[in-house]
């Protein structure tokens, strides 16, 4: 994780429990009460990197707004029926193609310290749910357990979420942050999700995060003790080589993970606004992985061709498949019914149809 250089925080949450909790793990560094978000604005204007000075700090800041909100997936395309949960917006982990270096105007890691607020809200949302069960997550707008060695919040949505049958709760990691959750008894409807690629993928994009082998020598630790756990292999990327990387990475992952244990595995590919394209380029002049054959998709996202992807998404599948027994759930992240149908034989047409394909074996745990 990169290391925190200074925390802004708001004058209104200076006596939050949470904002104590964080400033007792983060002894040494330096704080600062700010009266408006301006200040540490025009603190940043000055800087040759915003997006990168704003990873090495920290804002605690309170959600004014709603924190649950419908995953907005991408026009024209499946989702999948998902919530997020934004307590965190930003990230310390650097990878070149996240789409938050374009998406968020504050490039501060910013994370909310009114759990209190956050607890009453989900109270109210998921007495409000009419059928068997939803699925949730935090890993949308920040990665799920960067920060948790200094917040030390995972445990306590295990705690809350444990409690809720009719929830589906998933944190989404690149790290290797488990020590919150090894605290906490297992649950069924708490799942513990890993992004994957492969380990060049990993070493050259993905500044900050552990390498993949270490990501998935924490899901077995995890799984190992009965949470159950899943994995995103989102963005796959071509490049000369891919083949052979990938498929070490998947052998590796299911011969120490038992298939058992996990709940879903998702697929994409490198997708990205064009805007984007130039915010890359000057961050990460090295990388050479915006540079493939792509084309503007139905959403506005420059993308693979299809048929590259086809190609991409049937190696990846038949490897899952293959060293899984065809026994885990897979499903697409932003891709079209075609898609689904020529590389997972499926034929989903809403995204309340991709939710009944993930869901058996979920709310089977979860009665």
């Amino acid at each position: 994780m990169t290391a925190i250089q200074k925390i802004f925080i708001d004058k209104d949450v200076l006596t939050f429990p949470l904002t104590r909790r964080i400033l007792k793990n983060c002894p040494g560094v330096p704080s600062e009460v700010i009266r408006n978000k301006k200040e540490l604005d025009s603190n940043l204007a000055s800087s040759v990197d915003p997006v990168g000075e704003g990873k090495r700090h920290l804002r605690l800041s309170r959600q004014k707004g709603t924190f649950v909100k419908p995953c907005p997936c991408t026009p024209h395309y499946l989702g999948c029926n998902y919530f997020i949960i934004n307590a965190a917006l930003n990230c310390p982990l650097d990878c070149s193609y996240c789409i938050l270096q374009l998406y968020l105007t504050n490039p501060v890691t910013t994370v909310f310290v009114n759990l209190g607020d956050l607890w009453k809200e989900l109270d109210v949302f998921l007495a409000r749910v009419n059928k068997n069960f939803i699925r949730l997550g935090t890993g949308e707008l920040s990665d799920s357990l960067a920060l948790d060695e200094v917040t030390q919040t995972a445990g306590e949505f295990v705690s809350y979420f444990r409690r809720k049958s009719k929830a589906i709760f998933e944190l989404k990691t690149k790290t290797a942050h488990i020590a919150g959750i090894l605290a906490e008894p297992p649950a069924e409807n708490i799942v513990l999700s890993w992004s994957l690629n492969s380990e060049k993928i990993a070493r050259e994009e993905e500044k900050g995060a552990p390498s993949v082998a270490d990501r998935i020598e924490a899901a077995r630790i995890v799984s190992s003790k009965g949470f159950p756990v899943g994995f995103h292999f989102d963005p796959l990327i071509l490049y000369p080589g891919w083949e052979e990387d990938y498929a070490r990475v998947i052998e590796n992952l299911l011969r120490s993970v038992n298939p058992s244990q996990i709940r879903w595995i998702s697929l994409g590919s490198l997708r990205f606004p064009p805007g984007l394209k130039p915010i890359i380029e000057q961050r990460f002049p090295q990388t050479r992985i915006i540079y493939g054959e792509m084309v503007q998709g139905k959403d506005g996202k420059l993308r693979y061709f299809k048929p590259l992807r086809l190609e991409l998404y049937q190696k990846i599948v038949g490897l899952i498949e293959y060293w899984g027994g065809g026994r885990i759930p897979l499903y697409f992240c932003m891709e079209d019914g075609e898609v689904w149908r020529k590389a997972l034989r499926k034929n989903p047409g809403r995204k309340e149809e991709i939710e009944l394909i993930l869901s058996p074996r979920i709310t089977e745990s979860c009665q």
